[in-house]
């Protein structure tokens, strides 16, 4: 007799299971007990008293943290973190540049613009498009830092997912893994790396991105501009901070060879 073969869904009984994997719980443990590098509770301070205090209770970036910046196009990101990363970099920290966006050219320019950048270690990753961006950024990592400055983040991610074939959250959890890996200490230098990470907005301004990636990141900075009914002025805001305070507002201004910062202030003022 010939069997006549069902169309449609399958049924239940033809669904494979995945076999769960076999965990090992032996990492949980008591509050108390956990065993923290006294290196990885120490805080790399700008020694500019107003920027330590808006940037986390500890006077400074965190090490071993992350924190993501997005803003308006041209408000000045690039420029404010620069700034803070090479002042930490004065005071004897391991800093470096990663930058994604901008040549040597427009960075010579930049640099003629705000001398105080002439001394940060910078990585071009235009000067290594032979190389799979994946194996550039995760080899300079390896080589060991206090903080790295990524401009921007969704540059290095579309060229990991170009040289790589990956989709967008492949791409994410390669980025997370990494960066968690070099804040656990994980280069050659067992630094407890810190991280400042320039992401993309929409034109609405919502961050680009998904939760895995603001989960990651122990704050998220702001940088936004004034409507000029308000002063058109610049101003920065953590709107997550796991290490400082939330809706303050840190006032910049950005003025032929210098960069001024304001005082703190509460939501509203500025």
């Amino acid at each position: 007799m010939q069997v006549t073969k069902r169309r449609g869904r399958p049924s239940k009984q033809q669904n494979i299971k995945p076999i769960p994997s076999l965990i090992d719980f032996k990492n949980i443990t008591t509050l108390g007990n956990l065993n923290i590098d006294e290196r990885m509770l120490e805080s790399m301070p700008t020694k500019s008293k107003t920027v330590d205090e808006f940037l986390s209770h500890e006077q400074g970036i965190p090490c071993a943290s992350n924190i993501m910046a997005i803003g308006d196009p041209g408000v000045g990101k690039t420029t404010v973190l620069l700034d803070i990363l090479s002042k930490i970099e004065k005071t004897g920290r391991k800093c470096l540049f990663i930058s994604g966006e901008m040549g040597e050219k427009q960075m010579f320019k930049y640099t003629q613009r705000f001398p105080q950048f002439e001394n940060v270690k910078t990585l071009f990753l235009s000067n290594y498009l032979e190389f799979n961006t994946k194996d550039v950024v995760e080899q300079v990592m390896d080589i060991g830092f206090d903080l790295i400055l990524i401009d921007s983040i969704a540059e290095v991610m579309g060229g990991v997912r170009d040289d790589n074939s990956w989709d967008r959250k492949t791409a994410e959890s390669w980025l997370v893994e990494n960066c968690t890996n070099q804040n656990k200490g994980n280069n050659k230098e067992n630094k407890y790396t810190s991280f400042l990470l320039i992401q993309q907005v929409t034109k609405s301004g919502e961050f680009v991105g998904s939760n895995k990636l603001k989960h990651m990141t122990d704050a998220t900075l702001e940088m936004r501009r004034e409507s000029e009914r308000d002063g058109g002025g610049t101003y920065m805001e953590f709107t997550k901070n796991r290490n400082g305070n939330v809706s303050q507002r840190l006032s910049f201004h950005l003025a032929n060879r210098t960069l001024t910062y304001g005082q703190i202030a509460g939501r509203g003022s500025c």
